[in-house]
């Protein structure tokens, strides 16, 4: 083949391809002015999963191609699995149903603590806009002031189901560190739990998010009517005193395994679609995603409600699922009985 016919050739390849990239970038921008985006939330109103969801609609279709209108929808039940579902099993397949799902679906599936029909490795996730640091938190009237307290006297402790965080990680605690935190389920998502720390029903939350400058446990810490135990997944340098879940452990295996219940504060408030979305509707809403969590209005608009931005992408988010998917049997046996009753 002569060099002029390869340059021709070259040239063709070229232009089809920046073709190609063109017409795919305005099909995307078509379907999605055309259609609405539905992003579903796992929890009640008013908590940190839907404070996440509401601050990424207000900025997400900036970055979608079509800037198509993104309405948020709660869809609250069974520790996440409800909107879990209704994403893997139910919604359309097309890229307009999203979900900030419940940091805890790895877990809840891998160790069999669902009857529900959902692979969360096969869910396409698109990111997740914070490192979190989750934290222990007791009233300031509990005589439990320090972990090693909790380990001497009794400290009752609040949450919405028996699988959600603040029902795991009292017994994680209890069975590797010897603590004696009790667990009362049933309360209606976050704001009922902080509703019931304050009127002294409950002594303490084992599910909380620590939001720098703003929320529920900032401003009790701030008023001395709260106190941090223990912090877990990421160190904040605004609680020097309180340690780090996993620096707790007596030995490897110990760390091992509060590594893996820490886990769940780098899954955070993670953002999906559903497993057959077509992969160039994915790149198209991973690309948005990436672009929004550096978008100065967006970063303006999260330090507002005191949420430090610290993104995990959507391909680091289905590398760690994976992981939990595929623990080893000796792994998976051990985190059962840590969570058991």
């Amino acid at each position: 083949m002569t060099r002029p016919i390869r340059t021709a050739l070259l040239g063709l390849l070229v232009w089809l391809g920046l073709g190609c990239g063109h017409a795919t970038a305005d099909a995307i921008g078509d379907f999605y002015a055309g259609h609405d985006i539905r992003l579903i939330v796992a929890t009640p109103p008013g908590g940190p999963y839907d404070i996440n969801a509401r601050l990424l609609a207000r900025h997400l279709a900036e970055h979608i191609p079509g800037h198509p209108t993104i309405v948020v929808e709660n869809m609250a039940g069974a520790t996440g699995m409800r909107a879990a579902n209704y994403l893997y099993n139910i919604a359309p397949q097309d890229g307009t149903v999203l979900a900030n799902l419940h940091n805890m679906l790895p877990l809840i599936q891998a160790l069999g603590q669902s009857t529900v029909d959902v692979d969360p490795a096969r869910f396409n996730w698109l990111g997740n806009m914070t490192r979190e640091v989750g934290d222990v938190i007791v009233s300031a009237k509990s005589p439990a002031k320090t972990i090693d307290d909790a380990k001497r006297v009794s400290v009752m402790m609040g949450t919405p189901s028996p699988m959600a965080l603040g029902a795991i990680y009292p017994r994680v605690m209890n069975h590797v560190l010897g603590t004696r935190f009790r667990v009362v389920t049933g309360y209606d998502g976050a704001a009922s739990v902080e509703h019931a720390l304050e009127q002294g029903e409950i002594e303490g939350d084992a599910g909380d998010t620590w939001y720098s400058g703003a929320g529920f446990t900032y401003e009790g810490v701030k008023a001395g009517t709260l106190r941090v135990l223990v912090q877990i997944g990421t160190r904040s340098p605004e609680l020097p005193d309180a340690p780090l879940l996993v620096d707790l452990a007596r030995n490897a295996d110990d760390r091992a395994l509060l590594e893996l219940f820490s886990s769940p504060y780098t899954i955070g408030k993670p953002t999906a679609v559903g497993p057959k979305v077509p992969p160039e509707h994915v790149t198209a809403l991973r690309a948005a995603y990436a672009a929004t969590v550096t978008d100065p209005a967006f970063l303006a608009d999260a330090k507002k409600l005191g949420i430090t931005i610290a993104p995990v992408s959507g391909e680091e988010l289905a590398r760690l699922v994976t992981q939990i998917a595929t623990l080893s049997p000796a792994m998976l046996a051990r985190a059962r009985a840590a969570i058991a009753p």
